[in-house]
Parts: C-alpha cells; sequence; structure tokens
C-alpha cells in the first residue's frame, strides 16, 4: 500500500472510529429515547463508513458473478423477435453467435449453446412472422470460470448468479441447466432436443450431449411428467369454488398455446417414445388433433372468449387421457430413466467443465491412516464412510478446545471435510455440505462442515471456525488444513499476536468457577455485574482505537485455498 492510500485508509478509519463513538454513546444514551430514525440513519452510516474504509484498503474482494454488456442487447433482442427457425439462416447465425459473445465477453470459460426457443403452436395461431416470434426466448447455455463455480461465497448468491434472465434472453450456467434438465424443465429439454434451425450455435459439448442424451431418458423421469401434466392446467387454470377447474380470466392465446405443447410432449413419451420437436399432426391422438384444427383457425375467429374456452375444454379432456397413463409408466420406468438422466448429463458436465484439464488427486497422511480411520468411527454419521483423503481436520471443539472441560463434559467433534471434486462437477442434484449430531443424551456430538462452508463460515467471521485455525493441537490435520493454517497464522502474525484459544491461568480459573458455582461471590447477579463492566471497558477501548483491523476477511485466500483442495490448483 502506497504512502498516499496509507493516509486515506488513516482517515477513513479516524471517520469510522467516530462514528463507533456516536454509535456507543446513543446506545447507552436516553437523550433521544426511542427515536428509531436517528438509530437506523447512524448504523446504515457506520456500514457505509465500513465499506468505505474496505475499499480503500482492498479488503472488500467478493464473489462476482457474471453479467451482460447491455449495449450488445439491444440488436440481440431485435433479432431474436424477428425470426422464426425457418427463418435463421447461416448469416443470422454468425451474427447471434457475434452478439451473444459480446454480451457475455470475460464473463465466463465458454459458451457451450445458442437456442432459439419458440412454440409451434403458437406459430401455428399467427400469421405474421413478427407475431409468430413475439414470445421467442434466445437460450444461452455457457460455463462459468473456476473461480466463480468453485467459490466460497453464499450457495444463494451463487445461485442467482447462475441466470440472467431478461425474459426474452436468458442465460443458463452449465450446471444450473444440467440439474434442471435433470429434474425435467422442459425449456432446458427443448433446446437439446430443438426445432428445424432453432440450433443457432453449439460447441463440440453441446453436440456430444445431444448424440448421449436420449429423448425418453429425460422425458420418463417422474419429475418431467409430472411438471408437462401439471403446469398444463396450472398455468392456466384456476380451481372453482365447488371442485373443478375453469380458465383463468386473463390466460393469453400463447398461454393455452404452451400448454398445449406439454401436453404434446407427454403424449410423445407415452404413446410414441419419441421425440417430435415440430407438430406431427398424424402422431396426434385424436383430442390433440382437435386442439391442433381449433389453434389453426384462431387467426380467423372474432369470438377469441369462445375461442379459449373450447381450446381449454380439449386440454382438459386430453389432460385427462394423459394422467392414468402418466402414473402407470412413472411406476414401471421413472426411476430407471432418472438414472440414464443422471448419469449422461452428470458426465457431460464435467467434461464440458474440465476441457480436458486433470484433477490432483487429495492428500492425506499415510501414516496416520490407521488413527483417522478410527476417529472417523469414533465420529459415527456420515463421516464413517468418507474416504481418508476426503477428511481435512478433526478437532475437539467445546470446552475442551478451550481447556474449560470437566469430567462429565461429553466429546464435541468439528469435522472438515470435502467432497470430490468430480462428485461436484457431476452432480445433478444438490449436495449435502452440513452433517450435525447433537443432543442431551449423546456422548460424542459432532458437527462436519464442507470445504466451502468452512470458508463461508470463515468469511462471516463465525468465531468458533476461526479459532480451529489458530488451535494448535487438533485430533488431525490434513495437508491442506496445515498449509491454510501457515496462511493465516502468517498474516496475522504481521498484524499483532496470534489469538489465544486454549485458556490458562487466573481466567481459566475465573470461568471454572462460573461454572461449577453459583452462590456468594459467584452467584449469577454478581457474575452478570462484572460482565457488565468488562464489556463496557472492551467497547471503551473499540471506540478508542486509533487503529482497526482489515474491514473483511481476505476473500481471495478462501478461494485460492478452496481451488487447491478441488485439485485446480
Amino acid at each position: 500500500m502506497s504512502h498516499g492510500d496509507g493516509d486515506l485508509v488513516q482517515l477513513a478509519t479516524n471517520a469510522l472510529q467516530a462514528q463507533e463513538r456516536i454509535s456507543w454513546q446513543l446506545g447507552r444514551s436516553n437523550t433521544l429515547g426511542n427515536n428509531e430514525s436517528v438509530s437506523e440513519r447512524v448504523h446504515a452510516c457506520l456500514d457505509a463508513l465500513r465499506s468505505q474504509k474496505a475499499g480503500l484498503e482492498k479488503s472488500d474482494a467478493d464473489f462476482v458473478g457474471p453479467y451482460v454488456d447491455e449495449e450488445s442487447l439491444l440488436e440481440l433482442k431485435q433479432l431474436t423477435l424477428m425470426h422464426t427457425p425457418a427463418s435463421v439462416n447461416d448469416e443470422a447465425r454468425e451474427k447471434f453467435k457475434s452478439l451473444v459473445e459480446r454480451a457475455l465477453k470475460d464473463q465466463c470459460k465458454c459458451i457451450v449453446s445458442v437456442t432459439l426457443l419458440t412454440c409451434p403452436w403458437y406459430e401455428l395461431s399467427q400469421r405474421e412472422r413478427g407475431e409468430q416470434a413475439k414470445h421467442n426466448i434466445l437460450l444461452v447455455v455457457f460455463c462459468s470460470n473456476d473461480n466463480q463455480f468453485f467459490s466460497p461465497a453464499n450457495t444463494h448468491v451463487r445461485e442467482n448468479a447462475s441466470v440472467i434472465d431478461l425474459g426474452w434472453f436468458c442465460a443458463v450456467e452449465l450446471c444450473h441447466f444440467g440439474q434442471a434438465l435433470c429434474r425435467g424443465r422442459t425449456r432446458n429439454l427443448e433446446a437439446v432436443y430443438n426445432r428445424d434451425g432453432a440450433d443457432v450455435y453449439h460447441s463440440s459439448h453441446w453436440m456430444e450431449l445431444k448424440n448421449n442424451l436420449k429423448y425418453m431418458s429425460v422425458t420418463g423421469t417422474p419429475g418431467f411428467l409430472e411438471a408437462c401434466l401439471g403446469q398444463a392446467v396450472g398455468g392456466i387454470a384456476k380451481k372453482r369454488k365447488h371442485g373443478g377447474m375453469k380458465l383463468r380470466e386473463g390466460a393469453t392465446i400463447f398461454e393455452i398455446c404452451a400448454s398445449l405443447r406439454l401436453l404434446q410432449h407427454a403424449e410423445n413419451t407415452l404413446s410414441h417414445g419419441a421425440s417430435h420437436s415440430e407438430i406431427d399432426e398424424s402422431s396426434l391422438s385424436s383430442v390433440g388433433a382437435a386442439a391442433l384444427a381449433q389453434v389453426k383457425v384462431l387467426y380467423d375467429k372474432t369470438d377469441v372468449v369462445t375461442c379459449k374456452q373450447t381450446l381449454f375444454d380439449i386440454l382438459m379432456r386430453w389432460t385427462g387421457e394423459l394422467r392414468p397413463l402418466a402414473n402407470a409408466f412413472k411406476a414401471k420406468l421413472g426411476k430407471q430413466k432418472q438414472s440414464e438422466t443422471d448419469s449422461v448429463v452428470g458426465e457431460w458436465m464435467m467434461k464440458t467443465r474440465l476441457q480436458g484439464k486433470t484433477l490432483t488427486p487429495q492428500k492425506f497422511l499415510s501414516d496416520e491412516v490407521s488413527k483417522l480411520q478410527e476417529l472417523m468411527q469414533k465420529v459415527g454419521g456420515p463421516v464413517s464412510s468418507m474416504k481418508a483423503e476426503q477428511i481435512i481436520l478433526v478437532a475437539v471443539a467445546g470446552s475442551a478446545m478451550y481447556n474449560l472441560n470437566t469430567p462429565t463434559s461429553d466429546i464435541d467433534y468439528v469435522v472438515v471435510y470435502s467432497t470430490p471434486a468430480d462428485t461436484l462437477l457431476s452432480a445433478t442434484k444438490k449436495i449435502p455440505e452440513c452433517y450435525e449430531s447433537r443432543g442431551t443424551e449423546k456422548t460424542v456430538e459432532y458437527g462436519a462442515y464442507e470445504a466451502r462452508l468452512l470458508c463461508e463460515m470463515l468469511l462471516k467471521c463465525s468465531v468458533v471456525i476461526l479459532e480451529l485455525l489458530f488451535t494448535e493441537k487438533h485430533e488431525y490435520a490434513s495437508p491442506l488444513w496445515e498449509n491454510f493454517h501457515k496462511i493465516y497464522s502468517i498474516q496475522s502474525m504481521m498484524k499483532g499476536e496470534l489469538p489465544q484459544v486454549r485458556v490458562e491461568g487466573p481466567r481459566r480459573d475465573f470461568i471454572m468457577a462460573v461454572r461449577t458455582q453459583d452462590s456468594g461471590e459467584w452467584s449469577r447477579e454478581n457474575i452478570l455485574t462484572k460482565l457488565e463492566e468488562e464489556y463496557t471497558n472492551l467497547r471503551e477501548q473499540l471506540c478508542a482505537r486509533t487503529s482497526r483491523l482489515r474491514e473483511n476477511p481476505d476473500y481471495n485466500v478462501c478461494s485460492d485455498w478452496l481451488m487447491n483442495v478441488r485439485g485446480l490448483k
């Protein structure tokens, strides 16, 4: 940090400390009564000053998700809403590709596919191409950068960054796309089994998925069939007061056509076992053909309300015919189809992300393997069935970590483990990151945390997790943990002494007396008075500081270590 930057940080520190004193005094004073407005402004100012100092000292590094370049979107939107699959030529494809690449430039590892999603049923209800393309969606599947996919950031934050949905434009991260496909998301299936001309751009990885994934594997999953039948009705209907369903007021022609498209998917699976990306009238059942005939004459009808109701009545009959077939199919083949889909999509996601990279195997202390396996069995639960190389740390936490345990204290373990990178890369559903077993009747309790969750808790300054970094005596520590411990220890020593976790001397005597005695000098009232005095003194000291630690933990240290854990550093 330059001298000028240091001066700015000191000025920011002075302002922040002044605001800390205002906040502290305001909390102790009754001069403003219960004026919540003033209190809220004081705390908002405190947060803003912390953010300002973090920016100046460069401790504000955080997860940054992909975003689109808005300048590219206007032309891309015009292109998307003027074409049907039949009108997309090579020149248009090149234009689509160029604009998508510009929109996502430097935001991802690669673009996997670009597909123009349309509804063929709605197309048949309109005559003008502009009207036919009115509800088009340009679906982009992209592969995020490794530091984004393996980020220590909160799961919800990362999931929100996995989709950029503007209505007509939807960019979906590879993992999010694959998991939704395995859950039976119709839009994703239509991207793979698209209409002629709708495949605007495809990578070699995308073609691999199209070649290996069977249509029936996806459409035969319980999730897909249930989504088709449920959403076909739920998207346009509402319950009648005395039972049954009626057409929702305000339901549009496009929504009704989209529901018919869902039923066509279900019928393809249950009656034909094959994909029909276009509408093949000869393959439709009589009720499906009746719906198609009604859609084709919509453009010439003046009584739109009656036409909608007629289509809704046909749709409900079609759903009624398909429901028992779907129930029988799910009971017989549902699990098998789900397994097939998960396997193909999972392997595809991993190969697409790695792009030829190899993962470095996880290491463990081979000379301690017997001790480690014994510990894993002692902890029990899911930990006992993990592989030795997955275990990063086993520590005794709770009172024993602080040297405050008594003969009757139970054993409380904290386990840090890593999910194998290939499991994460091929996961078609969420993987648990935390296992806990606690209770008053248990003699052995534990909390087992996946490496990413550990990093998230560190970045949130979880006191117990931070203390694990500075506790020297662990039951087992892998080379990965030793590496993490050294990094944090060196950084801490540069700023001052390492925090003391294990309690010794008079402080231990005091705490043990509080634990074991409750009268006289050690009554709860006297203890509370003493603690309030210590708390007040500590707050006064904190408010009087002329320097502060960095406002945020080092995100990049956690991110780099996590990449190392995954075998990608």
